[in-house]
């Protein structure tokens, strides 16, 4: 990596904000490797401290870039990278099959549609597609919602065996900020074999009154990371049309990624 004199050089000599710029080559740097990387390789890598690796690192996952394996103690980009600049050149990136999967489904049902992933202890929704007679305003790109809580949380929850929920969640009860409730680990853990098995989670007026969000897992395949999509709509039509969102996601699921790792109750 070329010191600071070099980058300076290049750009003429005008002056450039270090966190911008240190954001900027972190992320060129993932695009070098195409890895996760942890906080002393990048720090090594680049000649950042290790203190402000870390800080820049962990501002990255709360803003959506990155992903955060504690486990592992890495760190890797989210789709929220790619994604920020397809819309320029359309002809060279092309319209991706999930993209074309989440429209078609918001042009049947007519309702707010999400992608959501785990990122750290919580769900976010890296993509939204709002149909604009949608009366649901307070999901937009970014969100983020509790896993033990949400709709999309236990959909992805799902995918882990109990053992691993378990852990996932005694941390977050660990953690948790005083005013919010612990979850009840036992009784959440019991309740994701009817999850596992009807393939998908209504939840209504869990996170806010009046909405409801019916949400369903991707096939495993498609990605080494989870994800799960959403349609959202008022509580009481969520629930009158259950059987038919239903219906409407698992057909566009089947139609643009195959039958093939996909739940095997569809027909």
């Amino acid at each position: 990596m070329e010191d600071a004199h070099q980058t300076l050089a290049k750009t003429g000599g005008h002056h450039i904000v270090k966190s911008v710029a240190r954001t900027c080559e972190t992320l060129v740097y993932f695009d070098e490797v195409r890895r996760p990387l942890s906080v002393v390789e990048v720090s090594k890598k680049l000649g950042y401290p290790q203190s402000s690796t870390s800080s820049l690192l962990k501002s990255m996952v709360s803003l959506g870039f990155l992903t955060h394996d504690a486990r592992n103690k890495n760190y890797f980009p989210t789709e929220r990278v790619p994604l920020l600049g397809s819309w320029m050149n359309p002809d060279l990136f092309g319209e991706g099959i999930i993209q074309r999967l989440l429209k078609a489904i918001a042009q049947r049902t007519q309702h707010v549609v999400v992608l959501g992933t785990k990122n750290g202890d919580e769900a976010e929704y890296v993509q939204v597609i709002r149909p604009k007679k949608s009366p649901i305003h307070h999901i937009s790109l970014g969100t983020r919602r509790p896993l033990g809580t949400s709709g999309v949380g236990r959909v992805l929850m799902s995918r882990f065996s109990d053992e691993e929920v378990g852990r996932l969640l005694r941390k977050i009860n660990a953690y948790r900020a005083p005013d919010k409730p612990a979850v009840d680990v036992k009784a959440f853990v019991a309740s994701l074999a009817e999850t596992r098995a009807k393939g998908y989670y209504l939840s209504t007026d869990q996170v806010v009154k009046g909405a409801g969000l019916i949400s369903m897992p991707f096939p495993s395949h498609q990605s080494s990371r989870l994800f799960a999509v959403g349609v959202g709509a008022p509580t009481d039509v969520i629930q009158r049309s259950e059987n038919e969102i239903v219906r409407i996601m698992r057909e566009e699921i089947v139609r643009h990624l195959g039958k093939k790792g996909h739940d095997p109750r569809v027909r």
